[in-house]
């Protein structure tokens, strides 16, 4: 049963009641979130409905090739008795660069009471990324007070329960969100699914919030994460096996997948153990009050040097590699040396 979408093809016949609700239902989830709807008025549709009006604004016809694999998780998900009736609600999009946020949530409702909420990732622009970074020196960034505003709302309503979900950045806003609920929203909180998803930049192993719900949490992570090691979160994971090179298994297109969930390793490999050490040796290395100082200094590089986008780093031409070198040299040595890694990691 190879990756997500394998799933989708050999158990999308197969409604809840027929195979319960598992982590791979929760990714499906997960994937249909970190589509942008921009222009779509999401609420009262079911998933079959956002398809269809996906495929009406881009002017598609349902017969052509989808762009990548998170349309086609989309197309399939539609066409399926699991997923096509489930109903979507809330989904909101937030881009404030001022506030250096970009949010995205939806819930889709599994039955009458039972509401799974989802938090989007990194939409792969700079400004996510660097809110991503944000993350080593902030704790709650925009995001958070957004992602626990949200999940509040979905909660205060009445005999509703809900489960949360996210990959990446989306995983940590669902830990977060879960953990500084008050106690009688907490109640009413099923299941957290975090998949790779980084830590928080301080110990957040003995806060009540946390221990409350932390046997609530089923967190996910490749073979070779990197990213769901970041400032160490305290939370257990499973370990999935990878399909991919490196950190190209944070991509969960990449998990290996059985008909019933995750196909699970032993534990993370030699590649996760050495790169996670060399990036949280860099964060730890900074003293909490200059974090926010290096990830501007870092950011600054990429945008001088018209990278906007996580793909222009894997893609650089000559021209753009020149303009790094020379943009490195005042750089200090903590980025100097995170700089180093995260390009021969990603080319």
């Amino acid at each position: 049963m190879n990756n997500l979408i394998t799933y989708l093809k050999f158990r999308g016949d197969l409604n809840f009641k027929q195979q319960k609700f598992n982590e791979n239902d929760a990714m499906v989830l997960v994937v249909l979130t970190s589509i942008d709807y921009e222009e779509l008025n999401c609420d009262s549709l079911t998933v079959k409905g956002l398809y269809d009006a996906y495929v009406a604004l881009a002017k598609k016809d349902e017969q052509d090739e989808c762009i990548d694999n998170k349309e086609e998780v989309l197309k399939l998900a539609a066409a399926s008795n699991r997923f096509s009736d489930i109903p979507v609600e809330r989904y909101v999009r937030d881009i404030d660069p001022s506030e250096e946020k970009t949010f995205y949530a939806m819930t889709f409702s599994l039955g009458r009471f039972d509401k799974m909420v989802v938090f989007r990732g990194t939409d792969g622009s700079l400004l996510s990324w660097k809110e991503n970074f944000n993350t080593i020196h902030t704790m709650p960034t925009s995001g958070q007070y957004s992602a626990l505003s949200y999940l509040q709302k979905e909660l205060a309503r009445p005999l509703v329960k809900v489960s949360v979900a996210g990959h990446s950045k989306g995983g940590n806003l669902a830990v977060y969100a879960a953990m500084c609920l008050e106690e009688k929203l907490r109640k009413k909180l099923k299941k957290v699914y975090a998949f790779d998803a980084p830590g928080f930049p301080e110990d957040i192993s003995n806060k009540l919030g946390y221990l409350a719900v932390k046997d609530r949490i089923e967190a996910y992570v490749p073979e070779s994460c990197v990213i769901g090691n970041l400032m160490k979160p305290p939370f257990e994971r499973r370990v999935v096996r990878g399909i991919g090179k490196g950190i190209y298994q944070h991509d969960i297109f990449n998990w290996e997948l059985t008909p019933f969930g995750i196909l699970e390793e032993k534990s993370t490999n030699l590649f996760s153990t050495e790169l996670s050490y060399k990036v949280n040796n860099w964060i730890e290395s900074i003293p909490i009050d200059n974090r926010a100082k290096v990830v501007s200094e870092l950011f600054d590089v990429f945008e001088k040097n018209g990278i906007t986008h996580i793909t222009d780093l894997m893609h650089m031409d000559l021209r753009k590699i020149v303009g790094i070198i020379k943009c490195a040299t005042l750089l200090s040595s903590e980025n100097r040396h995170l700089l180093g890694i995260i390009i021969k990691e990603l080319r």
